[in-house]
């Protein structure tokens, strides 16, 4: 055990002034006080009541002490009267029920409420990037761009040599410039249009298709990825623009190059699991109140007949009573209690 000394530094307390040990039965004659204090680690020193121990351990003591029986009611510990009482050394001390925090996992997968964080996905993968199908790999048999000026002679040659100077037997960036010259005329306003707005954001979309298929095989990559995530932040910035200059065109763009464009958010929140609770409990609040709502709704639809006979039966009794009294009749017999009498 130490004091606090009035610089703040721990000495070791002597024996003489050390209290009672905690071990000390609280019902064999050792008053209350001495007791909580006892357990909570409080010393007296020469000068003042100093307290050598955190707040949260305070409060766990406090709750063992009110386990035992003697302060009952703090911490939330609730005493049960008609618990099994145990008697060990001749002290009845009752069974505590302790009230469960709301965010505790086994009380709330008693109703079925069940939470799993979700999956981290990163921002460069199509599912976050808005790219909703992936690079497509153009026709082998389309000739190379080299010999596209020679169209006519290309078509008088053999099968052999045509194949040989097709993108079949050429490497990975021949194909790409077949592939964004083919995108390009189903962009482009015009047979020269090379620099339009829309064009620029179809040759970003083929590029980000492209890495996006080289940072799956090799996701170490990292400076591919870190250029990957530039582009798609470019051309996410590119379509703002487009979509605050011209819509339609803004419209019809995303549905050629079937990407899905999502706005930033105005706020931010953190998935939190008790922020996700409280919004399963909830959810599952309204699922309840609205299958209670509907049983209700065919127990009503099923006394539905039974009680328009019953009311239609009950004015027509109320109306030949007003008649045989000589009263005018003030309630409308259905035509259907009228035509059965």
């Amino acid at each position: 055990m130490y004091l606090l000394s009035h610089s703040g530094r721990r000495r070791p307390e002597p024996e003489s002034k050390r209290p009672p040990s905690s071990k000390q039965s609280p019902v064999e004659g050792v008053s209350l006080h001495n007791t909580i204090y006892g357990r909570l680690g409080c010393y007296y020193n020469h000068k003042s009541f100093r307290m050598a121990f955190p707040l949260r351990l305070a409060g766990r003591y406090i709750s063992g002490v009110a386990r035992c029986g003697l302060l009952p009611g703090l911490n939330g510990v609730k005493t049960t009267p008609f618990a099994p009482v145990c008697k060990p050394n001749g002290v009845n001390i009752p069974a505590i029920d302790q009230r469960r925090h709301y965010a505790m996992r086994l009380e709330l997968t008693e109703y079925g409420i069940v939470w799993r964080r979700p999956k981290y996905v990163p921002s460069w993968q199509p599912e976050k990037s808005g790219d909703l199908e992936g690079a497509k790999e153009p026709d082998l048999s389309t000739p190379n761009l080299k010999v596209l000026p020679a169209k006519d002679v290309l078509d008088q040659v053999d099968e052999v040599t045509r194949r040989l100077l097709s993108i079949e037997f050429s490497n990975h960036k021949e194909s790409v410039k077949v592939q964004r010259q083919e995108l390009c005329k189903k962009i482009q306003r015009h047979q020269h249009d090379t620099g339009s707005m829309e064009v620029a954001i179809a040759m970003m979309t083929l590029t980000i298709r492209n890495l996006q298929k080289e940072v799956f095989k090799c996701k170490k990559n990292i400076l591919q990825r870190c250029y990957l995530q530039e582009l798609i932040d470019r051309r996410k910035k590119m379509l703002k623009h487009l979509r605050r200059m011209d819509y339609k065109r803004f419209e019809w763009l995303i549905g050629e190059l079937n990407i899905i464009y999502r706005p930033p958010p105005r706020y931010y929140r953190w998935v939190t699991r008790k922020a996700s609770l409280k919004k399963l409990v909830r959810m599952r609040k309204r699922e309840i109140v609205h299958k209670r709502l509907n049983e209700y709704k065919e127990t009503l639809e099923s006394q539905k007949e039974p009680f328009l006979k019953e009311k239609a039966e009950t004015l027509k009794w109320i109306a030949e009573t007003e008649k045989s009294l000589g009263l005018p009749v003030s309630v409308t017999v259905p035509e259907a209690a009228s035509s059965s009498a």
